[in-house]
């Protein structure tokens, strides 16, 4: 008897193994054998961790590019902003405006903001460690902290500055110049506020939508004071030019607040994402009919979720047909999903009657 082995192939990967016997004088005929059986199921294996390992690596470096992008918007961010700050501090010292000053002070504050951000978008796309298993996404949230912390700083410092000359008002020179450069920096704010929402939408990035919120402050800070500095010039009020610097400490201290608060729920694993857990849940019981699901778990990871959950099969499956299951509930929420990294799928056995 002369006997060979021959392999299936499909594009994807290997699908059956069958062991082509030839008789002489006798039509040909295939028979499956253990031995072939278990040299295609290890074929299969290798192939599917083959594929699962690429599809992993296409997905970090999904992530890794939004994180660079949304890196080089705060980048940008930075440098104009410290060329505004320079621009205002110095007209402000030039004409007497504490307004002035003050929101050009607020600028450096919010350069540093950015600077902040970006070291810790950049930080967030180092691939794990022996040390961070989880990689470095949660630094975006704690640089995020950090910043509010700065923001909070320069707060204080234009607070108790606009106070000392709210008790000695002194006149504005050159207001006109003033107001053109508070006008001027509200529009630079607001350009720099569109692009940041619109990358931190894109992104979803937390760290990018605490600088978006942080140019929103920008805007309305500079607005105040060109009306600070229009009024103490053209109404006589000089008292307005400190009390647009009040103005302005205090969007940097609610600013700074908001930052704070949603970090912090993130980094104590706050997840309000109802939707998607209930979405996860329909999911997983599509997979299979008679699927239960309970215990789903979200958190967020930087701009990313992770989580795990429950299900519930017939106790007389197969280990392989458990993990299939399981495997296949895995990959259609990430499918779904973009922002869902990681989603750990435990396999529990239906109660029997007996056991009850």
């Amino acid at each position: 008897m002369d006997g060979r082995f021959l392999i299936g192939q499909t594009d994807f990967g290997v699908r059956a193994n069958l062991k082509t016997v030839f008789f002489p004088g006798h039509p040909d005929f295939l028979v499956y054998d253990r031995q072939t059986r278990e040299i295609a199921r290890i074929i299969e294996i290798g192939a599917h961790t083959i594929s699962t390992k690429a599809s992993l690596e296409v997905a970090d470096e999904l992530r890794s590019t939004r994180l660079d992008k949304g890196g080089v918007v705060a980048e940008r961010s930075f440098v104009i902003l410290v060329l505004v700050g320079i621009a205002e501090v110095s007209i402000g010292v030039f004409s007497f405006s504490l307004a002035l000053i003050a929101d050009g002070v607020q600028s450096f504050a919010d350069s540093i903001v950015s600077l902040i951000v970006w070291i810790g978008l950049r930080l967030s796309g180092k691939a794990p460690d022996g040390k961070f298993h989880f990689g470095y996404y949660r630094v975006e949230n704690f640089s995020s902290i950090v910043a509010a912390l700065v923001l909070s700083i320069s707060g204080g410092v234009i607070l108790f500055e606009s106070y000392q000359s709210l008790l000695n008002p002194g006149e504005i020179i050159n207001a006109e110049i003033a107001m053109a450069t508070a006008l001027a920096a509200t529009a630079i704010a607001g350009t720099i506020l569109f692009f940041k929402i619109r990358a931190a939408r894109k992104f979803d990035s937390l760290a990018l939508k605490a600088d978006a919120f942080n140019s929103v402050k920008d805007v309305l800070t500079s607005l105040t004071a060109f009306l600070g500095i229009a009024i103490s010039k053209y109404f006589g009020i000089r008292a307005t030019d400190s009390i647009a610097g009040v103005i302005i400490a205090f969007f940097v201290f609610t600013v700074a607040y908001s930052v704070v608060k949603e970090s912090s729920l993130v980094l104590m694993d706050a997840c309000s994402c109802s939707d998607i857990v209930s979405d996860i849940e329909n999911i997983a019981k599509g997979v299979k009919h008679d699927i239960g699901v309970h215990d789903i778990r979200m958190r967020k990871l930087g701009p990313y979720l992770v989580g795990d959950l429950h299900i519930v099969l017939d106790g007389d499956l197969t280990v392989r047909e458990a993990d299939q299951i399981a495997t296949q509930v895995e990959e259609m929420v990430k499918k779904e999903f973009d922002e869902v990294t990681e989603i750990k799928v435990r396999i529990e056995p239906v109660e029997s009657s007996s056991e009850k």
